[in-house]
């Protein structure tokens, strides 16, 4: 079914949260009407897929750099630049804040000066506007970035290295999106399943036509042995042509995640993060799996709605999404199947 996508300002700040407080955050600002000005995609392969910056590009990444080392200079609190990546309609900028900052200080006035700059660079380089009347009203021109950003903050143990290479991902997911926009495409108020619950779908919708849809469903509390028995039982399962169908949340439905993603077996991936906004997509492997035609990623929560914000998947999610999973499920497991 065909539907506009959701076009979420996604600027979002956490409620009660302190900006001028030290902390890690993952700042993201877009091109005004999404233009590719700060970089191009380069590459004959996902593998070698490379966002190559334009000179406004690079001076955009030179900028935040020298905002962080100013901000530091001028009050005493130290801002240091983790990491940043550099898209053709996008940045992304990692900045740790490791001093309080002073009063009359925040993040956002940090990034408001940052975007503010890098305006100014993009109207000296435009040779539109240097063509125009000397006398013309600046209002008229548009700032390189849209209004506001994102801003993502990292609490907890291991989220920087994951966000680092997230963000290092970029390009290829990038490059499989321009190569493979068909099987990228997504479906909004996609219905499947005996109860008929609505989904944002990307990947393969024909697997839910298959006739044998079997939902993965392991115990948390399983011995490395057990896990090894449940991924067993399963690889058969899906080489025989069974499509099977799971949030693949527990140790044992990830270890069995693994196993098929490395066969190109096909799987349905229910996930617990919203797709309907208008450049979300899958991540990292499922985008991949999408692509090469043997994964359905299916969505059953909106973007930004309470179960898509929480930090961590709660267990009133699991049971949900694993009731998903056994609706579209077409056959039931014998529990007294041996796995042996």
């Amino acid at each position: 079914m065909e539907k506009t996508p959701v076009n979420h300002n996604r600027l979002q700040r956490k409620e009660g949260h302190d900006y001028a407080s030290a902390c890690i955050y993952l700042i993201t600002v877009t091109t005004v009407d999404r233009k590719r000005l700060l970089g191009t995609l380069v590459g004959g392969s996902p593998d070698e897929a490379n966002a190559e910056p334009t000179p406004l590009g690079q001076y955009v990444a030179q900028a935040f750099r020298t905002m962080a080392a100013e901000t530091t200079q001028k009050t005493g609190s130290r801002v240091q630049v983790l990491h940043y990546k550099i898209m053709p309609d996008h940045f992304h900028g990692m900045l740790y804040v490791r001093d309080p900052l002073p009063k009359g200080w925040s993040l956002g006035k940090l990034i408001a000066a940052w975007k503010s700059n890098c305006t100014h660079e993009y109207w000296r380089g435009n040779a539109e506007l240097k063509s125009r009347e000397r006398n013309e009203e600046k209002r008229n021109e548009s700032p390189l970035f849209s209004a506001g950003f994102n801003d993502k903050i990292l609490f907890h143990k291991g989220q920087k290295e994951a966000w680092v290479n997230y963000l290092d991902d970029n390009p290829r997911r990038l490059w499989l999106k321009v190569h493979y926009p068909d099987r990228l495409k997504k479906v909004y108020d996609f219905k499947v399943g005996k109860q008929g619950h609505s989904y944002t779908a990307v990947g393969n919708t024909f697997l839910v036509k298959y006739p044998e849809r079997m939902q993965v469903r392991c115990h948390r509390n399983l011995t490395d042995e057990q896990i090894h028995a449940e991924v067993e039982h399963y690889m058969r399962i899906a080489r025989s042509g069974v499509v099977l169908v799971s949030p693949f949340i527990s140790p044992a439905e990830k270890a069995v995640y693994e196993a098929c993603y490395k066969e190109k077996l096909p799987m349905i991936h229910i996930v617990n993060r919203g797709l309907d906004g208008k450049f979300i997509y899958p991540s990292g492997r499922d985008l991949t799996g999408c692509t090469d035609g043997f994964m359905l990623v299916l969505a059953p929560y909106a973007d930004y709605s309470k179960e898509t914000a929480a930090a961590r998947i709660t267990r009133s999610q699991c049971l949900d999404m694993n009731g998903y999973a056994a609706d579209i499920a077409s056959i039931t497991e014998d529990k007294q199947e041996t796995r042996n």
